[in-house]
């Protein structure tokens, strides 16, 4: 598994590996968004797994003193954004991953991780 030394991020590297999400992408965004940082972008493929992925998440980052700010998508659980403020986990199902391309929006972007 990839680290970039950053304990929150390495964190959700290594649950979105064991919770076996797919086609990870870490993004710096800090040049064009004034809102984050950095922008971890993944997908699942039941929305089972997309729960299953962010409540790990959010339980394990607030257990080393991130607490989430915002959740929004959980009712649909088709693309669910956790906004930490510096950096916002984004957990697609394939369709809206395909359908909003995150990655073209922000290609001005510098790609700082990508597991396919």
């Amino acid at each position: 598994m990839m680290k970039i030394n950053n304990p929150a991020i390495d964190l959700i590297l290594e649950v979105a590996d064991s919770k076996q999400a797919s086609d990870l992408i870490v993004l710096d965004v800090s040049e064009e968004c004034d809102f984050a940082d950095l922008f971890i972008i993944m997908s699942a493929e039941t929305k089972r797994q997309i729960k299953s992925i962010v409540s790990d998440l959010t339980i394990d980052l607030k257990n080393i003193g991130h607490d989430k700010k915002r959740i929004d998508g959980i009712e649909t659980l088709e693309w669910v954004v956790v906004d930490y403020g510096d950096f916002i986990v984004h957990v697609f199902d394939e369709d809206n991953r395909e359908k909003y391309s995150l990655e073209t929006v922000w290609e001005k972007s510098k790609e700082i991780i990508r597991i396919h």
